[in-house]
């Protein structure tokens, strides 16, 4: 009967998650700010601070912090972002003769029709770019629930930050309360799996993108690229989404590269070059160190992760899809671990029948060149 409790509740939670998505971002915006900076808060409470006072000095500190770098970055950034809208239309022209020629070459050699002249398409496609850029923008300022998002990110999630971080203690005190004392200590183990390795890969994540984006911004901007300080921040930014984010960022360095430079294969193969160190650097160092095993994720299983969050509950689902894919993957060990118990299955009976085999096999092998010699030397 309880386990058909726990099940329907799960059911539920899932199905008022799912039903309420359009407006979750700023309530899961403040449980990660207040989730990140409990530690802290945890530590300032410890040399006899209040817990509210604690909680008001960490995000005082933690917001002036963000609006201190932003404020910072910001006018080298505006003025990057305006030259990539100058930029543009250059970046176009000079793609115009290469893609002609190379329509032209595909033409020629398939004897396709692919359409005409590339300066129309590129036309179109522009047309269709600004249309999508109008609409989107549009959209924005006019949809109710987008607006509603926003300004309940900015200001929202803040509010839900300080109560959450304040009573955070309370709440899990709360919450433990209402454990069964048969399965308490089991539920207890398997949280703090899950806390362990929700703070390795938020915290340890948060630290490699961080320095991801310095790399990339001064590496680009270190090999004449332009706008590398906001390719390093968007590539810095998007590297928290594992994979996808660094191949975006890698594209669209490498495509500006070429409105840049034209198809000068030197510059390019530099951008490409800092890309690629700075994925060894993430994938050598930062990631082992700062985030180490605690994620435990196959690859293919973190992509797949990304796309299905992404599918399930848009950008939102993006963010949280490999947090919540592996504090999934902690309870999935555990019944993996309660079925082979269940069953008697050990590693050292599966090393046991792998070595029988081998043995076996050894057996089967000595007896066979044993045979050939006796054919071999009858006498």
């Amino acid at each position: 009967m309880n386990k058909w409790i726990w099940l329907g509740s799960a059911a539920i939670v899932a199905l008022f998650v799912y039903l309420t998505k359009g407006v979750m971002l700023p309530f899961m915006a403040g449980l990660a700010i207040a989730y990140f900076l409990d530690p802290v808060a945890d530590m300032l409470e410890a040399r006899k601070i209040p817990r509210g006072a604690a909680t008001t000095i960490v995000l005082v500190g933690f917001f002036t912090l963000i609006i201190g770098v932003i404020l910072a970055f910001w006018p080298i950034v505006q003025s990057q972002i305006g030259a990539v809208a100058e930029t543009l239309p250059k970046t176009l022209a000079s793609v115009r003769p290469w893609m002609n020629e190379t329509l032209t070459s595909l033409s020629d050699r398939f004897g396709v029709d692919l359409g005409g002249d590339v300066e129309g398409m590129l036309s179109n496609f522009s047309d269709e770019i600004l249309s999508k850029a109008k609409d989107g923008a549009s959209s924005v300022l006019k949809g109710s629930l987008a607006l509603f998002n926003i300004l309940t990110l900015i200001l929202i999630s803040p509010v839900v930050a300080f109560y959450l971080l304040r009573d955070w203690d309370l709440l899990v005190a709360k919450v433990n309360s209402w454990l069964p004392p048969s399965g308490a200590n089991v539920v207890r183990e398997q949280f703090k799996k899950i806390d362990d390795v929700l703070a390795g890969f938020v915290r340890g994540q948060l630290l490699v993108s961080t320095t991801m984006g310095i790399l990339y911004g001064v590496g680009w901007s270190l090999v004449g690229l332009e706008f590398g300080v906001v390719l390093g921040v968007l590539a810095g930014i998007m590297s928290f989404v594992p994979f996808v984010g660094a191949l975006f960022a890698a594209i669209v360095a490498v495509a500006i590269a070429i409105g840049q430079w034209g198809f000068d294969l030197t510059q390019i193969g530099l951008v490409a070059s800092v890309f690629l160190v700075v994925q060894f650097i993430e994938g050598s160092f930062l990631t082992p160190r700062l985030v180490g095993e605690r994620v435990g994720l196959h690859p293919v299983w973190v992509l797949f992760a990304v796309f299905a969050g992404g599918e399930v509950m848009g950008f939102l689902g993006v963010l949280i899809a490999v947090p919540a894919a592996a504090a999934m993957a902690v309870l999935v060990r555990y019944w993996i671990d309660r079925y082979l118990e269940h069953y008697d299955i050990t590693d050292s009976d599966s090393a046991d029948n792998d070595s029988a085999e081998l043995s076996h096999n050894e057996q089967t092998e000595v007896e066979s060149k044993k045979s050939e010699t006796s054919v071999a030397d009858p006498a």
